[in-house]
C-alpha cells in the first residue's frame, strides 16, 4: 500500500535544508564517502541525491519505498517526491546537517534518513489535504509524520489509488489505475473472438505514435488476462505498468510508427525499477532492432514484441496457463523470441497429454467391475486407444492424483484403484484445474 509521507520546512533553518538536501540535492561524488557502492540513492545517472534526516525513528522506520512525500511549510505543500530508500546513518547525518547556524543536537540526530525520487515543486494549500484524509480543518504538520494506514485505505477506496488522490490534489505525479480483466457477467461475447479482437488492437496500437496511452492501457490488460495484478501508471516521469504479483516488474511500453524500437533506453528504465524495487524491467514495443536486442542482453531487460505478447494472451485464454510459469519464461532476460514460445507450447502439450491421460484413465476404470492395477489398466487402455498408449508409470502417476484426498475420484485398495464415481463427475472435478480437461473430454 503506498503511503503518504510528511515533514516540514517551517523554520528558516529547516527551510535550508530543505533547499541544499532535497531541492537542489548532491552530486554523488559529494556522499561517496559515506554510502556503499550496491546502495540506492538516486534513481537516474542525471538526478541528484535527495535525501531529509529525522530524529522521530518509529515514524521513519513505516516509510516504504514507494510512499509519496509532501513538503509542508507557510500553510501549504510545496513539493512532492516519491520514497527511493531509507538509511540509518548518523555519520552521514553529521556530514549533512553539523552546520554552523543548524541546532544539531547530539541527544536527537537527524540520523534516520530518506532517500527521494520524482521530486516535483507545487503550491498547494493545507486545506484540501485535510479533506483528503480526514484531518480536523484547522490540522497544521508538525515535524515528521506518516499519515496513518486506515486513511490512507479510505483514499484508495474513493479515489482508486493514493497516487491518483494526489495527482487530482496537486496536479502533478502519476495516476494509478488498477487493472481488473474480469469479465462483465453481462457481457454475452463469445471468448474466443474478444481475445482476438483484442489481441488485433494491441499489435495495432503499437504501431500507432499517437496512442500511447491507449496501447500502455492494453498492455496493462495484456498481463492482466494473463493473471498478473496489474496497474497502469498515467502521466508523470515514470514507468507505464507495474506488476505486483506473483512477481513485481515494471514495463516500459514504446509505440513505434516504424514498428521498431531502436534503442530501449537501459538507463532510464533501471531508475524506473530501482525507484519501483521492482525484481524485472520489461519492455514492450511493435518490434526490436538486432541493436535493441543487443542492448537488453548486456542490460539485463527483458524484451517482448506485441505480437508475442498477444500470443501469450491467446495461449492462456485456450489453456489457462499459470502466471508463475509464464513469468519463468518471459522474465529471463534478453528478447522474448520464438525459442521462448516453442517452450510455452511444449508445456501446453505437455500438459494437454497429460490430461488427455487422466481422463482416458478415468473411463478405462469405468469399463472395468473391480480394482485395476497401473499394469493391468495399461492393457484396457491398449484395447481403448489406436496410439500413444501411456506408459505404466505414467498411468500409475495419473492414478495417484486421481486418488489425492482433495479430489477423491478414485480409491486405492489392497488390489488395485476403483473408481469412486462416474468418469463424467470425475472430469467435472478435475474442471476446477482449468480449460485442459473440457478440451480433452470434447476430443475424447
Amino acid at each position: 500500500m503506498t503511503g503518504i509521507v510528511i515533514f516540514t520546512a517551517g523554520r528558516e533553518d529547516a527551510y535550508q535544508d530543505y533547499c541544499r538536501s532535497v531541492q537542489e540535492g548532491y552530486e554523488p561524488e559529494e556522499l561517496a564517502d559515506f554510502l556503499p557502492e550496491d546502495f540506492t540513492a538516486r534513481a537516474s545517472d542525471d538526478e541528484p541525491v535527495r535525501v531529509w534526516g529525522t530524529s522521530v525513528a518509529d515514524k521513519w522506520r513505516k516509510v516504504s519505498r514507494g510512499d509519496i512525500v509532501l513538503v509542508y511549510r507557510d500553510g501549504g505543500f510545496i513539493a512532492q517526491a516519491r520514497v527511493l530508500s531509507k538509511r540509518d546513518d548518523l555519520a552521514l547525518a553529521e556530514h549533512l546537517y553539523d552546520l554552523d547556524g543548524n541546532p544539531w543536537d547530539l541527544d536527537n540526530p537527524w540520523q534516520y534518513l530518506t532517500f527521494f525520487t520524482d521530486f516535483e515543486e507545487i503550491d498547494v494549500d493545507v486545506a484540501p489535504f485535510n479533506e483528503l484524509v480526514g484531518y480536523e480543518s484547522g490540522y497544521r504538520p508538525q515535524g515528521f509524520t506518516r499519515v496513518a494506514d486506515d486513511r490512507i485505505e479510505r483514499v484508495e477506496a474513493e479515489h482508486e489509488s493514493v497516487e491518483t488522490a494526489i495527482n487530482e490534489l496537486t496536479d502533478s505525479g502519476s495516476r494509478v489505475h488498477h487493472v481488473d480483466d474480469d469479465p462483465d457477467d453481462d457481457e454475452e461475447d463469445d471468448t474466443e473472438e474478444s481475445t482476438a479482437d483484442f489481441g488485433d488492437r494491441l499489435v495495432a496500437a503499437s504501431k500507432n505514435g499517437d496512442a500511447y496511452d491507449e496501447f500502455e492501457q492494453l498492455v496493462a490488460e495484456a498481463f492482466s488476462r494473463l493473471g498478473f495484478e496489474a496497474q497502469w501508471i498515467e502521466g508523470g516521469d515514470d514507468t507505464d505498468v507495474q506488476l505486483t504479483s506473483p512477481v513485481e516488474a515494471i514495463v516500459e511500453v514504446k509505440a513505434r510508427g516504424n514498428g521498431q524500437l531502436q534503442s530501449p533506453d537501459a538507463s532510464r528504465i533501471r531508475g524506473h525499477q530501482e525507484s519501483r524495487g521492482a525484481d524485472h524491467a520489461v519492455v514492450v514495443a511493435p518490434g526490436f532492432t538486432p541493436a535493441a536486442i543487443d542492448d537488453a542482453n548486456r542490460d539485463g531487460l527483458v524484451l517482448v514484441s506485441a505480437d508475442k505478447l498477444r500470443g501469450l494472451v491467446e495461449r492462456y485464454e485456450q489453456v489457462g496457463l499459470r502466471p508463475e510459469f509464464v513469468a519463468d519464461v518471459l522474465f529471463e532476460p534478453g528478447a522474448f523470441l520464438d525459442d521462448r514460445m516453442d517452450e510455452i507450447d511444449e508445456a501446453i502439450t505437455e500438459r494437454r497429454q497429460a490430461a488427455d491421460e487422466l481422463v482416458s484413465v478415468m473411463e478405462a476404470l469405468e469399463r472395468g467391475d473391480g480394482a485395476y492395477t497401473a499394469g493391468e489398466l495399461r492393457h484396457v487402455l491398449t484395447g481403448m486407444l489406436d496410439d500413444d498408449v501411456p506408459g505404466v508409470d505414467r498411468i500409475r502417476s495419473s492414478l495417484v492424483l486421481l486418488a489425492h484426498p482433495s479430489l477423491g475420484i478414485v480409491e486405492a485398495e489392497e488390489d488395485g484403484y476403483r473408481l469412486s464415481t462416474t468418469a463424467e463427475q470425475g472430469v467435472e472435478i478435475l474442471e476446477k484445474f482449468g480449460a485442459l480437461v473440457s478440451e480433452s473430454t470434447e476430443e475424447s
